[in-house]
């Protein structure tokens, strides 16, 4: 796009073709880009070697490489081959039940034991994510705290995190959330947690990546989508498990606190 109004015409029309899809420079090979542009394979090639790229395959590496990042841009190709409304849904829904089956069969027994054991537990359970993995930070607090008290949700809006993550300790614990395309911070808040001996479970999609490693436990999900968006379907039912084997933990104990705020919604009126 930088260069496209100094392109000569026929490298416009490959860049055309590119740019209206350009996921689909992952799966193609340079004879089949040269034929939906019309042009010959060697312009094909001499058109990379002009962007700066070596060949056409490393301009295929990173477009590759962009389709695993979860980037939109080279996912929105996704589900056109169904044509019909119909089978696009029956294709979705197959799509989201194999990533839910197979995130449950992923699932360690003795993993998730110790998770909920601590959940439970804590002093104090602070919840990290950024982007779409702080939509799920939410969904993780809005349930785990009508259980226990003491759950907070981080980055709070208008502060920094240095001020929350300098007061835990061993006593507490950190759950950081980092679903694909990853900020840099949640890595370093991961290892900030780390390097004070804060207990800390990693909620993430298949693909961890470096925070995984400073972790106690790492919980991975099966996010694949079936279309521009990835699939968020295992991680709501993974967080709906766990906040519901918490509330069973405690259960045991009489759980005071969830009895005191029903007294207190009804004594408020808060609820209908």
């Amino acid at each position: 796009m930088e260069c496209y109004d100094a392109l000569p015409a026929i490298h416009q029309r490959l860049a055309d073709v590119i740019l209206s899809a350009p996921g689909q420079l992952a799966m193609q090979t340079a004879t089949e880009l040269a034929a939906g542009a019309q042009v010959s394979k060697a312009t094909a090639t001499r058109f990379f070697q002009k962007l700066g790229y070596a060949s056409y395959e490393d301009a295929k590496k990173i477009a590759r490489a962009a389709q695993l990042g979860g980037s939109p841009l080279y996912l929105q190709e996704r589900g056109r081959r169904n044509s019909r409304l119909d089978d696009i849904v029956r294709s979705h829904l197959e799509h989201e039940m194999a990533n839910l089956s197979n995130t449950y069969r992923s699932l360690d027994a003795a993993v998730l034991d110790a998770v909920v054991e601590r959940l439970a537990w804590a002093r104090r359970v602070v919840i990290l994510g950024y982007r779409h993995s702080h939509t799920i930070a939410a969904m993780f607090r809005r349930e785990l705290v009508q259980v226990r008290g003491d759950v907070l949700v981080l980055p709070v809006p208008g502060d920094t995190l240095a001020e929350y993550l300098a007061e835990l300790g061993e006593g507490d614990m950190a759950v950081v959330i980092g679903l694909r395309r990853r900020v840099p911070a949640t890595g370093l808040a991961a290892a900030a947690l780390a390097e004070a001996g804060v207990p800390m479970l990693y909620l993430s999609d298949v693909i961890a990546g470096r925070p995984a490693r400073l972790a106690n436990w790492v919980l991975r999900c099966h996010t694949d989508g079936f279309m521009l968006f990835d699939s968020t379907v295992a991680v709501a039912a993974l967080v709906n498990l766990l906040c519901s084997l918490v509330a069973e933990r405690l259960a045991g104990d009489g759980n005071r606190h969830l009895q005191r705020v029903e007294v207190l919604h009804d004594r408020l009126r808060e609820l209908e």
